[in-house]
């Protein structure tokens, strides 16, 4: 749903509520006059669309050991974390923000931690986990900067708020799932390979591919 800027007068006293009910829910008073005009004409917003996503997706991860739905940030943003089984337990982000256009979102994922040596596994496990997108599934958009890791999600367009939800944090869980097998397995040849078929495993019973 396109924006665009409009100048409109109003009540002071109805500006003061606006404003104390957008502190409230943290968000901007465009935002909030957005969301109430929506309500009241019982039309369902880009962002109402992605709050009924995140609300799918922390239900879904409220099911999955080890990870923890943390917040909504924002309309568009959410977050989940986890503890790597690995020295003094660095927390893992995995931040989702969804798109209102183009495609449906993407997923960063970073560490509560700056050791050089974590840092340097993490990134031999993104190369691995990349090649074996693209040996299943095929190109996918990627990022990174050394911190921060990122995974553009396509948008599936058949696939509704139900479906897309689900195969978001079941993204997030399978992830990080085979994150903590390759620190437990070192690295090593046979853990790869574990993750490996265990990935092929999964993809066959998944609806929507991201």
């Amino acid at each position: 749903m396109d924006k665009s800027v409009y100048s409109v007068m109003m009540s002071d006293g109805l500006v003061a509520l606006l404003d104390r009910e957008a502190y409230r829910q943290g968000v901007s008073r465009s935002v909030m006059l957005d969301r109430i005009l929506a309500n009241y004409f019982s039309v369902e917003t880009d962002e109402m669309r992605a709050g009924s996503i995140f609300g799918i997706m922390e239900r879904f991860i409220g099911g999955y050991d080890g990870l923890k739905f943390v917040n909504q940030a924002s309309g568009y943003m959410a977050a989940v974390q986890s503890a790597l089984a690995y020295k003094y337990n660095p927390t893992v982000k995995y931040s989702v923000e969804l798109f209102p256009a183009g495609d449906l979102g993407q997923l960063k994922i970073s560490l509560r931690s700056r050791s050089e040596a974590l840092l340097a596994a993490m990134e031999e496990f993104y190369g691995f986990f990349m090649k074996l997108e693209k040996k299943y599934i095929g190109e996918r958009t990627y990022g990174y900067d050394g911190i921060r890791f990122t995974r553009v999600f396509l948008r599936q367009k058949d696939a509704t708020g139900e479906q897309l939800g689900e195969a978001i944090a079941r993204y997030v869980s399978d992830f990080d799932r085979y994150l903590g097998k390759f620190f437990a397995g070192g690295g090593s040849k046979e853990i790869l390979e574990y993750i490996e078929a265990e990935y092929v495993g999964n993809m066959k019973e998944k609806e929507v591919i991201l």
